[in-house]
């Protein structure tokens, strides 16, 4: 069966582990959860100059398969609020077809964001489209969560960015450019509530002017 979709949770390693949900109705159900991690990554960038963040999540889903959500950072330009809505349709028991409209906002900045999303849902992948109406960037990444022994699970990502023509500034350093992505991450669970999670994001830019960028990633989420 197809569970309430929760992309941004993926980033985090949170994906499973934060649908055990605590049911209010029979037919609408609440995720909730706080993470400590010692750095921000979304798509191979940090978002918080390097540094360690503190971020907070809330997920309200329908039987039906409608959802919306709201989650926040601490970070750059003023941490992030992001919140969204969406709807999954299952196309048989293992299959499912995801749509989904996010803003993006920044409390200190003027650049935010609103991302449509497309994400065809398979027993072996995660397969995503994005485009931002903003700026025109076009976002397309694979996901894959697996089982391990026990408490334990494997994240692996894989994404490409390419930049539209509406940036910030015609000689912005990634004007008419893409990059890649890729992240690995291990997750363990304490308990039914807690979560550590550790792993490496990459990510390269096509103008080899620019060094590869490599992060290590660790922290521990909590449900609630």
């Amino acid at each position: 069966m197809i569970k309430p979709y929760t992309p941004l949770l993926l980033a985090l390693g949170a994906t499973s582990f934060c649908s055990q949900a605590d049911s209010f109705s029979d037919q609408l159900s609440v995720s909730q959860w706080v993470a400590f991690a010692n750095n921000y990554v979304s798509r191979g960038v940090s978002g918080s100059s390097n540094e360690a963040v503190v971020q907070g999540c809330i997920d309200i889903a329908h039987d039906s398969g409608a959802y919306v959500g709201l989650w926040g950072s601490s970070g750059d330009q003023g941490g992030e609020i992001d919140w969204w809505a969406g709807y999954t349709l299952p196309l048989g028991s293992d299959y499912g077809l995801n749509v989904q409209l996010t803003r993006f906002y920044y409390p200190g900045a003027t650049n935010h964001q609103t991302e449509g999303s497309v994400t065809l849902i398979t027993p072996w992948v995660e397969i995503s489209a994005r485009h931002d109406w903003d700026y025109g960037h076009n976002y397309y990444e694979l996901n894959k969560a697996l089982p391990l022994a026990d408490q334990w699970q494997l994240l692996l990502h894989a994404g490409y960015k390419n930049y539209g023509e509406k940036i910030y500034q015609p000689d912005h350093w990634a004007y008419d450019k893409a990059y890649a992505d890729a992240a690995v991450k291990v997750a363990y669970d304490l308990t039914k509530q807690h979560r550590l999670f550790a792993g490496y994001s990459w990510h390269q830019d096509n103008d080899r002017s620019h060094a590869t960028e490599g992060k290590v990633l660790f922290g521990i989420i909590a449900s609630f």
